[in-house]
């Protein structure tokens, strides 16, 4: 089944002598399941892209369908409840709140929403990311790696239609970033969940199931590896 469908999408930034096209034209579908990769070189478009299809930015020509929601047409009140229930999004940086404990940052996107976890669920993510006696950190008290975990549990919690993740190794050692793409796979293969990985690492992107290359905001390669 078809999760997301971009047709001529185009990003336009500024005016005049100013104005960048970050994306060119983007032609796209993505199946349920599927474990995507985006790569390409800095400025190539691969965040613009994540970013459009997480609804944090819009368009400025064509059409992106994701889960059957035109989310172009969406208000910013219907594109904040996408981004919590429909979207899980996974930065470098693990943008946890640092005032909460790492069961309630997991649980955020539900606390929003004044909806109670469900404790199946919620023990089960907390046991593959390995966090359960972290529950009552702070984020200041974890690793990098733990944090990074943290926010993949945040994102899986509302059970999303679309993982994306954009470069959630950065800024993690070899060991740790290891440890995040077991994770992916995890999440991939227990769940069916479909991801979208945006990385300039040809070896991470070499993980996936298919790799769609940018080069200055146009798809230039789009291949299966797995």
């Amino acid at each position: 089944m078809e999760i997301v469908k971009c047709v001529g999408v185009k990003k336009v930034y500024g005016e005049g002598e100013a104005q960048v096209e970050a994306l060119r034209g983007i032609d796209l579908t993505v199946e349920s399941g599927e474990f995507l990769a985006v790569a390409g070189a800095s400025g190539s478009g691969k965040s613009t892209l994540l970013h459009i299809l997480g609804s944090v930015d819009k368009a400025t020509e064509g059409e992106v369908l994701v889960g059957g929601t035109d989310i172009g047409r969406l208000s910013p009140r219907e594109a904040a409840l996408y981004r919590r229930r429909k979207a899980g999004l996974i930065y470098q940086f693990y943008n946890l709140i640092p005032s909460m404990t790492v069961e309630r940052n997991i649980q955020m996107p539900l606390l929003l929403d004044k909806r109670k976890p469900d404790p199946a669920y919620f023990r089960q993510i907390v046991e593959m990311l390995g966090l359960e006696e972290k529950l009552k950190a702070l984020p200041w008290q974890l690793s990098g790696g733990q944090q990074q975990r943290a926010a993949i549990g945040r994102a899986l919690m509302a059970r999303p239609l679309l993982l994306l993740a954009d470069e959630p190794t950065g800024n993690l050692d070899r060991r740790n970033a290891r440890e995040i793409m077991d994770l992916f796979h995890l999440f991939h293969r227990n769940f069916h969940q479909t991801i979208l990985l945006v990385t300039h690492d040809e070896k991470l992107a070499l993980e996936a199931e298919r790799i769609i290359t940018l080069e200055d905001g146009q798809i230039v390669s789009d291949r299966k590896v797995r």
